[in-house]
């Protein structure tokens, strides 16, 4: 193999690596103390939403996999709703949620959007997978931990639903 051929095979090799550092470095942090208040919830909430809206729609756009645009597709579906769920019970608390994503779910957007194919594929995956574990951690803690408000009952409402999530997307992972 040409060494020009060999340079540009291993450059190829590290994209996925790359694309997958800070989605990594999120898995490893240690767990941070609950979040009892419900304007935090909220902020922290509405970006993971965001960011499962977003990163989907990219999904939708890029992904030649039906498996992946499938899971993308329900996952618009349901994130839309519950972001439209936790709106409501955010105004019913007085609470308004932050507009922007987190840097860390920006970050991601940014570094799915340079990929195609295959790295693409198994970039989402594993941004679904952590982004997912992140908020059923959030909403499970909320849920037990948070000061009583609607904002406290949307998250043990929609628990469930992100639990499911995390199971179909960890299968896919596995295959």
């Amino acid at each position: 193999m040409k060494l020009s051929s060999l340079a540009a095979a291993l450059a190829l090799a590290a994209v996925p690596l790359m694309a997958t550092t800070v989605l990594a470095q999120q898995g490893q942090q240690d767990s941070p103390p609950p979040i009892v208040d419900p304007q935090q919830f909220a902020d922290s909430a509405a970006s993971s939403n965001t960011f499962e809206i977003e990163s989907s729609e990219l999904a939708i756009n890029t992904s030649q996999n039906e498996e992946v645009v499938a899971f993308a597709e329900q996952m618009v579906t349901d994130h839309t709703a519950a972001g439209e769920q936790m709106m409501a019970a955010a105004e019913e608390d007085g609470i308004t949620p932050a507009s922007e994503m987190e840097e860390l779910h920006q970050t991601q957007i940014e570094e799915l959007s340079a990929l195609q194919g295959e790295e693409f594929d198994q970039a989402y995956i594993a941004a679904q997978v952590a982004a997912h574990r992140s908020a059923v951690a959030l909403f499970e803690s909320f849920s037990t931990d948070g000061q009583e408000s609607a904002l406290k009952s949307f998250a043990a409402e929609t628990l469930p639903t992100l639990e499911q999530h995390l199971e179909h997307i960890t299968q896919m992972a596995e295959e």
